[in-house]
């Protein structure tokens, strides 16, 4: 074919090609399948107290340069699971209960799934809330001057633990050291009371552990008090100790205040504590005694002969007074 003719030839060559295409010499070969992405994982926590969280996290993915990774599955081992897109990185998850419990995690890969590795521990053990706690009392009064205290004893409490909450289910807790011994409470209204306790360290608090219910009963019922009499009672030597008792249906009886005058002739007479003086018995020291078993006594001087005068009155431990009483008697010796 002679050159001189470049428009036949420039024909002839496109339509060889052309052939050369629809005969599919020239196509590109099938692009084989990549190995699916590979992801290595670490915990933050493999050892935790019930109800405290631990973190998956992931610290590399490789294979993944045609961003084919769709997700990635962890199991929990405690029946749940969480799922990840693939571009999650990390997640939570609470252990409500104690136990052993295995952590995996599968990748979901177009390019076919594979199953994460771990740096670290992939298994996580749960530990029941430890330590021995206990209540002073299950049941407390409540009055005019407040709520009698109620304490939780703390012992045995784990090492790795920093801080102890106490709650006392009336709006209110208690944060403490470990080594705290002893924590005291006044609840703020009457009823019942479930008191926990949590433990708390770096992997955050634990579930609660029920230590026991506290009845707070309220209390506005006056004490009674009496004066007991001596068998000699017209003795002044009968009288250097008053003696009494008493009682309480509520909260128990906590104090007595007791007030001694004299009258010899027309002459009144005050004990200030020490001796008796003369003067107005208005001026007699109040004299306090403690009750103890429902009974009290308050020691006096010697009384001389004329009349002994005594006034007296109890309250109990949240604040419920009596009312005051007087007692007269007359001294012939």
């Amino acid at each position: 074919m002679p050159l001189t003719q470049p428009r036949r030839l420039s024909t002839l060559l496109a339509a060889g090609l052309g052939a050369v295409l629809s005969a599919g010499l020239l196509a590109q070969p099938a692009q084989a399948a990549d190995a699916p992405a590979q992801g290595a994982y670490q915990l933050n926590f493999t050892n935790v107290y019930a109800g405290q969280a631990v973190t998956i996290k992931r610290v590399s993915l490789t294979g993944n340069e045609d961003d084919r990774l769709l997700g990635q599955l962890v199991n929990w081992g405690d029946g749940s699971s969480s799922y990840l897109s693939a571009t999650e990185a990390s997640r939570q998850h609470n252990y409500a209960s104690p136990g052993s419990y295995q952590v995996s995690v599968q990748l979901n890969d177009l390019d076919g799934n594979a199953t994460g590795t771990f740096t670290g521990a992939s298994r996580v053990t749960v530990a029941k809330v430890a330590g021995t706690y206990r209540l002073s009392t299950r049941t407390t009064w409540r009055g005019p001057s407040g709520t009698l205290p109620v304490s939780v004893s703390l012992a045995g409490v784990p090492a790795n633990v920093s801080r102890v909450r106490i709650g006392w289910d009336d709006g209110t807790q208690s944060l403490v050291t470990r080594t705290t011994r002893t924590v005291a409470h006044k609840f703020a209204y009457s009823g019942a009371h479930k008191v926990t306790v949590q433990l708390f360290n770096s992997a955050g608090l634990s579930a609660p552990l029920t230590v026991g219910t506290v009845n707070v009963k309220l209390d506005y019922t006056n004490p009674t008090i009496k004066i007991t009499t001596p068998s000699k009672s017209n003795r002044g030597t009968s009288w250097k100790t008053i003696r009494g008792t008493s009682a309480d249906s509520g909260a128990g009886a906590r104090q007595v205040a007791i007030v001694v005058g004299q009258v010899r002739g027309s002459t009144q007479y005050y004990f200030n504590g020490k001796k008796w003086v003369k003067g107005s018995v208005s001026k007699s020291k109040v004299r306090y005694a403690t009750v103890k078993g429902g009974k009290w006594s308050v020691k006096i001087a010697t009384p001389k002969k004329g009349y002994l005068i005594i006034g007296y009155a109890a309250v109990d431990k949240v604040g419920n007074s009596s009312y005051g009483k007087s007692k007269q008697v007359k001294l012939t010796r």
